[in-house]
């Protein structure tokens, strides 16, 4: 497993050395690919132990039960529009340790009780140690590797923040010339950058969404995210899908503020741009391009129902209920304080509320479902 602290397993960054002097100068993405998702080294292979107040980050469920719930909500309005569906699957990309499965199992038992005999929960992760402590939590769900899958008849697939984990490529402008940032190894065995031109795929990525169009700046060009939403799509028959992460359509994820782009290096609550460091030890994640998201979808004969901030879309799903105690005596109890401060953490427009988008996609659904989380409720 990969050490913590500064330095890489030896034996992971000979694995890496040994690639690049076998096969020339790896690109990013398949830097990251290693870094993240190596079976014995990345960073995921660890389990459970990344995530959380004693991991590198937190994630929407870590802040409490609140954003489960409004899932649960959202799953139950999909039912009605679109089904029902009997039985009514959830597929869940990326589970990580089924702390949401838990949290949307136990709402669905509380909150629509007619739904909860119906619901049938698939959890889905390329770590083996995620969804065996997912399994643990989860026992009535099912947990495979996301080869495993097979397509169900119908309900909803959910990925949250799954996309912004996949591998990216890095490209840069120079001049009149856009160049790829590749990895490779100076004299003295270290991993270095090394810039080159730009592969085809990338390059022509690049000019579609406008990464890296001025003098100096870079971006990241996500190619896996295309067969990844393929992936999401292929395991439902029927109906709606539910993207949740950070980042935004293209013209503003490659304005000119983000002149470094979005990559970015996690590790103890932290963030740091020595993406060679400690390799398979710290998080790597980039902001998700929704707009390529959005194309692919289309062109895979998907509809978009629709792009949302993150908290729009969890206050129209009824968040805010912490909020609305009338009972002023109920209203200091701390247990309730703290649930309406974890609910803030997840819609408070300076943090997760506004970085965070749901974009929701919807597969041989006919009416078209309407989403109370895509309304408006300012």
């Amino acid at each position: 497993m990969p050490v913590d602290g500064e330095a890489t397993d030896p034996r992971f960054l000979d694995l890496i050395r040994d690639e690049i002097r076998s096969s020339g100068p790896l690109s990013f993405a398949r830097f990251m690919e290693l870094a993240l998702y190596d079976s014995t080294f990345g960073y995921y292979a660890a389990g459970s132990r990344r995530l959380g107040p004693g991991g590198d980050f937190f994630t929407a469920s870590d802040t409490g039960r609140a954003f489960g719930r409004c899932l649960a909500r959202q799953i139950a309005e999909i039912d009605r529009a679109a089904g029902p569906f009997d039985p009514f699957h959830v597929v869940e990309f990326g589970c990580g340790r089924g702390l949401l499965a838990r949290d949307i199992l136990d709402a669905v038992i509380d909150l629509e009780p007619e739904l909860s005999p119906r619901l049938r929960y698939v959890l889905a992760d390329r770590s083996k140690a995620m969804r065996d402590a997912a399994a643990r939590l989860v026992p009535e769900a099912q947990a495979l590797a996301p080869d495993e899958l097979r397509e169900v008849p119908g309900g909803c697939v959910l990925a949250v923040e799954l996309f912004d984990a996949l591998p990216v490529h890095r490209v840069r402008r120079r001049g009149e010339t856009l160049v790829e940032v590749f990895v490779d190894v100076d004299e003295r065995g270290n991993l270095v950058e090394h810039e080159d031109h730009a592969l085809p795929g990338v390059e022509d990525w690049a000019d579609r969404y406008g990464a890296a169009a001025e003098e100096g700046t870079e971006a990241e060009v996500a190619l896996p995210a295309a067969s990844q939403l393929d992936a999401l799509a292929g395991a439902i028959a029927r109906g709606v899908i539910l993207v949740v992460d950070y980042g935004c359509r293209s013209e503003k994820l490659y304005s000119p503020e983000r002149r470094r782009g979005t990559l970015l290096a996690y590790h103890g609550h932290q963030t740091n741009e020595r993406f060679f460091e400690r390799v398979g030890g710290q998080d790597l994640t980039a902001h998700v391009n929704f707009s390529a998201l959005e194309d692919r979808a289309q062109r895979c004969g998907m509809s978009v129902l629709g792009l949302t901030t993150q908290d729009r879309f969890l206050i129209a799903n009824g968040i805010l209920e912490e909020f609305e105690q009338r009972d002023l005596r109920e209203s200091h109890d701390p247990r309730r304080v703290k649930r309406r401060m974890q609910a803030m953490q997840l819609i408070h427009p300076s943090g997760m509320g506004r970085s965070f988008r749901v974009l929701a996609l919807s597969k041989r659904c006919d009416p078209q479902p309407a989403l109370a989380g895509l309304s408006d409720p300012f």
